[in-house]
């Protein structure tokens, strides 16, 4: 009785809309043969039931404009999530060609660079960092396997890197310029004035040795003096940014910058060392002296 009762609340008000329709159809149909006598009641009718069907059209309307809004909103998305995925794609692909055209820009000048230099050299890549403070080192995918010896120079295109500190079958321990222990035999480019290059730490070098009385500014380029043996003459190793003559002594101090930035290496070149000749007078001795019965011979 409970489920009928229901039954009978929700759908009254439906009822009693079909109900006048209905009897609005058949008071037309009778006005059709009976016009006179019929006016007062139609325009009743017409008065009653036209809130109704006002409003049954606007809940109509209401419900097709929500369920359309709502595959709409449905379509929007869906077309707004396959852009975002289009966009996302066309970004990782700019990037991807964007990287390659560096690393090929770096490569060509490796390459430049490998042409105008007489010794072999061995292409490598830098793989590791060290991260203390106290030494400054990077770790490079060749090693003696490679052809990788201790001592090489390590360059970037015409500059100064640094010498192989430690070798391994495949890897290999570069030591940079600006560490404490590394040195290089350079001079001033403009005035020739010799010096050794010593590395000083973050991102910083110093000219020892460098007397008193030789003439620097600030600006003046350093270069390789290739009377160490490794480095090939005339490389870049820096700049010079600070003179100072103050005090006594010999020597006068200077400081210079690397001219590569060398916490964003990837790509080096390792200068292998030509094999040195044989001294004549060891040539000689490793000869064996012809004997008499020889001679003879």
């Amino acid at each position: 009785m409970r489920i009928r009762g229901l039954f009978v609340r929700r759908y009254s008000l439906l009822t009693f809309v079909i109900v006048l329709l209905l009897s609005t159809v058949i008071l037309m149909s009778l006005r059709v043969k009976q016009r006179k006598g019929m006016e007062l009641l139609d325009a009743l009718l017409i008065e009653v039931c036209a809130p109704f069907q006002k409003a049954s059209t606007f809940a109509i309307q209401t419900v097709q404009g929500i369920f359309r809004g709502y595959l709409f909103l449905v379509h929007v998305q869906k077309e707004n999530t396959m852009l975002m995925r289009k966009i996302a794609e066309l970004q990782r692909e700019n990037h991807q060609l964007k990287e390659a055209a560096l690393a090929n820009e770096r490569l060509q000048k490796l390459l430049r660079f490998r042409e105008k230099v007489s010794s072999p050299v061995i292409a490598a890549e830098v793989i590791g960092q060290d991260p203390s403070s106290w030494f400054k080192s990077v770790t490079i995918n060749k090693g003696e396997k490679d052809g990788v010896q201790k001592g090489m120079a390590v360059v970037s295109p015409e500059e100064v890197v640094g010498q192989i500190l430690k070798v391994a079958p495949h890897y290999s321990t570069v030591l940079l310029v600006t560490d404490y222990n590394s040195a290089i035999d350079s001079i001033v480019q403009r005035t020739r004035a010799k010096a050794i290059v010593t590395g000083k730490g973050e991102n910083r070098c110093q000219l020892k040795y460098l007397l008193r009385t030789e003439e620097v500014a600030v600006g003046d380029v350093v270069v390789t003096s290739g009377l160490s043996g490794n480095f090939p003459k005339g490389l870049v190793v820096g700049e010079i940014k600070k003179v100072d003559k103050k005090g006594h002594g010999v020597f006068q101090y200077a400081e210079l910058a690397p001219s590569v930035d060398l916490t964003r290496l990837e790509e080096i070149l390792v200068i292998a060392q030509p094999p040195l000749p044989v001294p004549e007078d060891k040539e000689k001795k490793g000869r064996k002296t012809p004997s008499k019965a020889d001679r003879k011979r």
